[in-house]
C-alpha cells in the first residue's frame, strides 16, 4: 500500500502496530502509551491517509494528547448493553462536571462513592458488585478510565477519567441524554435506555 512505501521496515512494523491498536481500542493516549503516541504523531500523514482510504474518521486531539478513530456509521461499533451505556454516560457526566475546575494537564478523579451518588441522584438502577468489575474493565479496555486502587469494589476506590471520554460521548449527545435522565422516573419503561445504548462511539 502506498502509505507504507517510503517507510523503513522498522517504521512499517511500528505503524502497523499503531493501526491495529487504534482499530481495536479506538483511542491512543500519550499518558498511557507514550512511544505509540509519539510515533503516531510523527507518521500522522500516513495514518490519515490509511484511515481516509478505509473511510474512517481519525482525530488528532493535540490539546488533550489523544488520538481517536471511528468507523463510518458505526459499522464496527461494539453493541453495548443498557447497563454499560449508562455506566459510560455517568462517567462522562462526572468528567464534564469535574473538568471545568481543573487545568488542562489534569485528569478528573472520582471514586465509587461519587459514581453511586450520581446513579442515585438520577434514580438509575444501580449495578451489582459482581457487574462492577466488568464495567470497570470495559472503561479500562477502551482507555476511558483507569483504577488507582486494587479493589475496584471498595467504596473509596479512586478512578482517573481520561479525555477520551469526550470523543466517546460528545457534548451534544451528553446534553441531550442528561436532559432525558433528569426527566426520567422509575416506571418500568425502557425507552430512554434504548436510546442511551446507541450513543457511545466504541468501535
Amino acid at each position: 500500500m502506498a502509505v507504507f512505501e517510503n517507510l523503513g521496515e522498522q517504521d512499517r512494523e511500528r505503524l502497523r502496530d499503531v493501526i491495529n491498536r487504534l482499530m481495536a481500542v479506538n483511542f491512543l493516549l500519550k499518558e498511557l502509551e507514550r512511544e505509540r503516541y509519539a510515533l503516531a504523531r510523527r507518521l500522522r500523514p500516513q495514518l490519515e491517509e490509511f484511515f481516509k482510504f478505509l473511510g474512517w474518521e481519525i482525530t488528532f486531539d493535540e490539546r488533550h494528547e489523544c488520538i481517536a478513530v471511528a468507523s463510518p456509521e458505526g459499522f464496527h461499533r461494539r453493541p453495548l448493553s443498557r447497563e454499560e451505556s449508562i455506566w459510560l454516560l455517568v462517567l462522562r457526566l462526572i468528567y464534564q462536571e469535574k473538568r471545568q475546575s481543573l487545568t488542562l494537564s489534569d485528569y478528573p478523579m472520582t471514586n465509587l462513592n461519587e459514581i453511586r451518588a450520581k446513579y442515585e441522584t438520577f434514580r438509575l438502577p444501580l449495578f451489582t458488585k459482581s457487574r462492577l468489575v466488568d464495567l470497570v474493565r470495559l472503561g479500562v479496555h477502551y482507555k476511558l478510565m483507569d483504577a488507582l486502587d486494587e479493589d475496584v469494589r471498595a467504596d473509596n476506590c479512586r478512578f482517573r477519567l481520561f479525555h477520551s471520554l469526550q470523543h466517546a460521548i460528545d457534548g451534544e449527545v451528553l446534553e441531550t441524554l442528561h436532559g432525558k435522565i433528569m426527566r426520567y422516573e422509575i416506571s418500568g419503561e425502557e425507552g430512554m435506555f434504548d436510546e442511551v445504548a446507541e450513543t457511545p462511539a466504541l468501535d
